[in-house]
Protein backbone atom coordinates (compact mmCIF):
# COMPACT_ATOMS: atom_id res chain seq x y z
CA UNK A 1 0.00 0.00 0.00
CA UNK A 2 1.29 3.44 -0.89
CA UNK A 3 2.04 5.67 2.06
CA UNK A 4 -0.43 8.32 0.91
CA UNK A 5 -3.21 5.70 0.85
CA UNK A 6 -2.24 4.42 4.29
CA UNK A 7 -2.33 7.94 5.72
CA UNK A 8 -5.77 8.50 4.16
CA UNK A 9 -6.96 5.23 5.70
CA UNK A 10 -5.65 6.37 9.11
CA UNK A 11 -7.43 9.74 8.73
CA UNK A 12 -10.66 7.91 8.04
CA UNK A 13 -10.30 5.47 10.97
CA UNK A 14 -9.40 8.26 13.38
CA UNK A 15 -12.27 10.43 12.10
CA UNK A 16 -14.81 7.64 12.58
CA UNK A 17 -13.47 6.87 16.06
CA UNK A 18 -13.50 10.58 16.95
CA UNK A 19 -17.18 10.86 16.00
CA UNK A 20 -18.05 7.82 18.14
CA UNK A 21 -16.12 8.82 21.28
CA UNK A 22 -17.97 12.14 21.72
CA UNK A 23 -16.73 13.53 25.05
CA UNK A 24 -14.16 10.84 25.82
CA UNK A 25 -11.10 12.79 24.65
CA UNK A 26 -8.74 10.43 26.50
CA UNK A 27 -10.03 7.51 24.42
CA UNK A 28 -9.29 9.50 21.27
CA UNK A 29 -5.76 10.34 22.43
CA UNK A 30 -4.99 6.67 23.13
CA UNK A 31 -6.60 5.53 19.86
CA UNK A 32 -4.41 7.96 17.89
CA UNK A 33 -1.24 6.74 19.67
CA UNK A 34 -2.17 3.08 19.08
CA UNK A 35 -3.20 3.60 15.46
CA UNK A 36 -0.16 5.57 14.37
CA UNK A 37 2.40 3.39 16.12
CA UNK A 38 0.90 0.07 14.95
CA UNK A 39 0.13 1.05 11.36
CA UNK A 40 3.15 3.21 10.49
CA UNK A 41 6.07 0.77 10.49
CA UNK A 42 8.73 3.47 10.90
CA UNK A 43 7.19 5.02 14.01
CA UNK A 44 8.93 3.80 17.18
CA UNK A 45 6.84 5.77 19.63
CA UNK A 46 3.74 7.94 19.57
CA UNK A 47 2.64 9.84 22.66
CA UNK A 48 0.63 12.70 23.99
CA UNK A 49 1.98 14.83 26.79
CA UNK A 50 -0.60 16.98 28.57
CA UNK A 51 0.12 20.18 30.49
CA UNK A 52 0.05 19.54 34.23
CA UNK A 53 1.57 21.50 37.12
CA UNK A 54 4.05 23.58 35.06
CA UNK A 55 5.31 20.55 33.17
CA UNK A 56 4.50 18.22 30.32
CA UNK A 57 3.21 14.92 31.66
CA UNK A 58 3.22 11.72 29.59
CA UNK A 59 -0.47 10.81 29.47
CA UNK A 60 -0.95 8.47 26.49
CA UNK A 61 1.60 6.41 24.58
CA UNK A 62 2.34 3.42 22.39
CA UNK A 63 5.80 2.05 21.63
CA UNK A 64 9.19 2.59 23.24
CA UNK A 65 11.07 5.77 24.07
CA UNK A 66 13.80 7.21 26.21
CA UNK A 67 11.98 10.49 26.92
CA UNK A 68 11.07 11.10 30.58
CA UNK A 69 7.47 10.87 31.86
CA UNK A 70 7.59 14.47 33.11
CA UNK A 71 9.36 17.35 31.37
CA UNK A 72 9.40 20.72 33.17
CA UNK A 73 8.36 23.80 31.18
CA UNK A 74 11.37 25.48 29.64
CA UNK A 75 13.28 22.24 29.07
CA UNK A 76 13.67 20.43 25.77
CA UNK A 77 12.05 20.68 22.38
CA UNK A 78 8.51 20.32 23.71
CA UNK A 79 8.86 23.76 25.30
CA UNK A 80 10.33 25.15 22.06
CA UNK A 81 7.32 23.85 20.09
CA UNK A 82 4.89 25.23 22.69
CA UNK A 83 6.56 28.66 22.75
CA UNK A 84 6.60 28.88 18.95
CA UNK A 85 3.09 27.52 18.65
CA UNK A 86 4.19 25.26 15.83
CA UNK A 87 5.75 21.91 15.02
CA UNK A 88 9.39 21.20 15.83
CA UNK A 89 11.26 18.41 14.04
CA UNK A 90 14.65 17.25 15.34
CA UNK A 91 16.86 14.90 13.33
CA UNK A 92 19.19 12.80 15.44
CA UNK A 93 21.67 10.11 14.34
CA UNK A 94 19.26 7.18 14.73
CA UNK A 95 15.85 8.82 14.67
CA UNK A 96 13.71 11.87 14.07
CA UNK A 97 11.47 13.42 16.74
CA UNK A 98 8.43 15.56 15.97
CA UNK A 99 6.65 17.75 18.52
CA UNK A 100 3.21 19.10 17.54
CA UNK A 101 1.57 21.33 20.18
CA UNK A 102 -2.20 21.79 20.44
CA UNK A 103 -4.24 24.44 22.20
CA UNK A 104 -7.68 25.48 23.46
CA UNK A 105 -8.00 29.13 22.47
CA UNK A 106 -4.50 30.36 23.41
CA UNK A 107 -3.97 27.89 26.23
CA UNK A 108 -1.57 25.03 25.62
CA UNK A 109 -3.30 21.68 26.22
CA UNK A 110 -0.58 19.27 25.16
CA UNK A 111 1.91 18.05 22.61
CA UNK A 112 1.69 15.13 20.18
CA UNK A 113 5.14 13.49 20.01
CA UNK A 114 6.18 11.07 17.26
CA UNK A 115 9.58 9.39 17.22
CA UNK A 116 10.51 7.56 14.03
CA UNK A 117 13.38 5.21 13.26
CA UNK A 118 14.91 6.99 10.31
CA UNK A 119 15.22 10.52 9.05
CA UNK A 120 13.31 9.93 5.84
CA UNK A 121 10.31 8.22 7.48
CA UNK A 122 8.61 11.47 8.48
CA UNK A 123 7.98 13.64 5.45
CA UNK A 124 5.57 16.44 4.58
CA UNK A 125 2.66 13.99 4.26
CA UNK A 126 3.20 12.85 7.85
CA UNK A 127 3.52 16.44 9.06
CA UNK A 128 0.21 17.31 7.39
CA UNK A 129 -1.43 14.41 9.25
CA UNK A 130 0.07 15.59 12.58
CA UNK A 131 -1.26 19.11 11.94
CA UNK A 132 -4.71 17.68 11.21
CA UNK A 133 -4.58 15.62 14.43
CA UNK A 134 -3.62 18.70 16.48
CA UNK A 135 -6.57 20.52 14.93
CA UNK A 136 -8.88 17.60 15.72
CA UNK A 137 -7.69 17.58 19.35
CA UNK A 138 -8.24 21.34 19.59
CA UNK A 139 -11.78 20.97 18.24
CA UNK A 140 -12.60 18.09 20.59
CA UNK A 141 -11.09 19.75 23.66
CA UNK A 142 -12.79 23.05 22.79
CA UNK A 143 -16.19 21.36 22.59
CA UNK A 144 -15.93 19.62 25.92
CA UNK A 145 -14.03 22.07 28.08
CA UNK A 146 -15.45 25.46 27.24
Amino acid sequence: MRKVDLLDELRSEIGVFSDKCEDQIGHLYQFVCDCLQKRMSGYKWVSIYLVQDFSFSLSYQMGETSLPKKIPFGEGLMSVAAARGSMVRERLAEQVEVYMPFYRAHHLIGVLVVVAKQEDVIDEEDITLFMELASLFETKVGKHHS
